[in-house]
């Protein structure tokens, strides 16, 4: 899921934005209206949701199975750009929310984004907060805009069930450590000996 906040932009013509005005009731970017809190002073800061897509809900290990939370995230990115036909260049930051982090892709906001062709110099991070991280990266959004860092940012949120990021146990983690020091194969070897059936038990978080 994405999402499009802006503060003040205003579309002038076919595929050509501008920011920074200060009276915003509605916008129309592709036929979808969008609207702003209603002010009459010029310093205030309209705050907008332009759009939104996001991919269609699925069992865990479906179709879904070979890609990675960020894949996902990046299709939103990319639908969510053409949707709107708003510039990438004009994108100040992007924001995503996940609870599960994996490993090889700890900062899905930023490999998304990547991935999507944004410029290695937007900025991007990802944030978690259980249930309602997509929740959070969007109101941090809304607070970057109102406090006059950016004027447009991405948020969403992304959730991956088909591939946990399921660990080797401590135990078993140790003696990998060990054994990928080990000077010479018999120091492998016994090291290796030493592994019991209990760490091969994975380890799940409580």
């Amino acid at each position: 899921m994405s999402v499009l906040i802006a503060r003040n932009i205003l579309r002038i013509n076919q595929g050509t934005f501008q920011t920074g005005f200060p009276h915003l009731l509605a916008v129309n970017v592709n036929g979808c209206k969008t609207y702003a809190t209603k002010s009459n002073n010029p310093t205030n800061k309209n705050i907008v949701f332009i759009d939104g897509v996001r991919t269609p809900f699925l069992m865990s290990g479906t179709e879904y199975s070979k890609l990675m939370a960020h894949d996902l995230a990046t299709h939103t990115l990319l639908s969510l750009q053409r949707k709107t036909n708003i510039p990438k260049e004009l994108i100040d930051y992007i924001i995503y929310g996940t609870v599960i982090q994996e490993v090889k892709t700890s900062n899905i906001g930023r490999e998304a984004a990547l991935a999507a062709g944004f410029s290695n110099k937007t900025p991007a991070h990802t944030v978690t907060m259980a249930c309602i991280s997509s929740n959070a990266a969007i109101t941090t959004g809304m607070g970057l805009i109102a406090c006059g860092a950016y004027d447009v940012i991405v948020a969403g949120g992304v959730e991956f069930m088909s591939d946990l990021p399921i660990r080797h146990s401590r135990p078993m983690r140790n003696l990998m450590v060990k054994a990928s020091r080990a000077k010479s194969l018999p120091q492998t070897l016994s090291l290796l000996a030493n592994i019991r059936p209990s760490h091969f038990s994975p380890d799940v978080s409580q």
